[in-house]
């Protein structure tokens, strides 16, 4: 079930940001404007699915205090 919410979520974000392109395209945003904005709006989703994949460090893998590392 969980994985199957996060497949959901992503096609959410993904025809999301996929509308956002196409409504400036619509709009008549300038072709280098565009290609700015498109680069923009890939980072963005890159970034909310690598975010996702991402695990939190345990307690255990923290580095040393005493260490001075």
């Amino acid at each position: 079930m969980r994985q199957s919410h996060r497949r959901r979520l992503d096609l959410i974000v993904f025809v999301s940001i996929l509308t956002a392109g196409i409504v400036l395209v619509l709009i008549g945003v300038p072709a280098d404007s565009l290609a700015t904005i498109t680069v923009a709006l890939s980072g963005l989703y890159g970034t909310w699915t690598s975010a996702r994949t991402t695990a939190p460090r345990s307690s255990s893998q923290a580095p040393d205090e005493g260490t001075g590392l």
